[in-house]
């Protein structure tokens, strides 16, 4: 294993092994944004379809962007206190560090 946790099969090089969830954790924002690399993306569907607690933290996830997107209007920004909030539920879910805004 190297030190992304992920392995390279030796015989194909465009296949990689996620083995931490952690590490899909950490790419789920590129993933739904399709910016993997393609080695990178069938490792991460991979990993969805192995694992039952990342598949299902990802469906809540998509659940959290799709719901967001319908909320909004592309004209009107997220009040200072609907970022706060998500930011909390992102520290509080992801054990994440996020400021809050003053």
């Amino acid at each position: 294993m190297n030190n992304n946790n992920f392995d390279s099969n030796s015989n194909n090089p465009e296949k990689l092994e996620i083995h931490e969830c952690g590490d899909v954790v950490a790419r789920m924002g590129d993933y739904v944004e399709n910016e993997l690399l393609r080695p990178e993306r069938l490792a991460v569907e991979a990993h969805l379809n192995d694992c039952p607690g990342c598949a299902a933290f990802f469906a809540s996830y998509k659940h959290v962007i799709d719901s967001a997107a319908e909320l909004r209007e592309p004209e009107q920004p997220i009040s200072v206190e609907v970022q706060n909030r998500l930011r909390k539920a992102l520290n509080t879910r992801l054990g994440l560090n996020l400021s809050y805004i003053a």
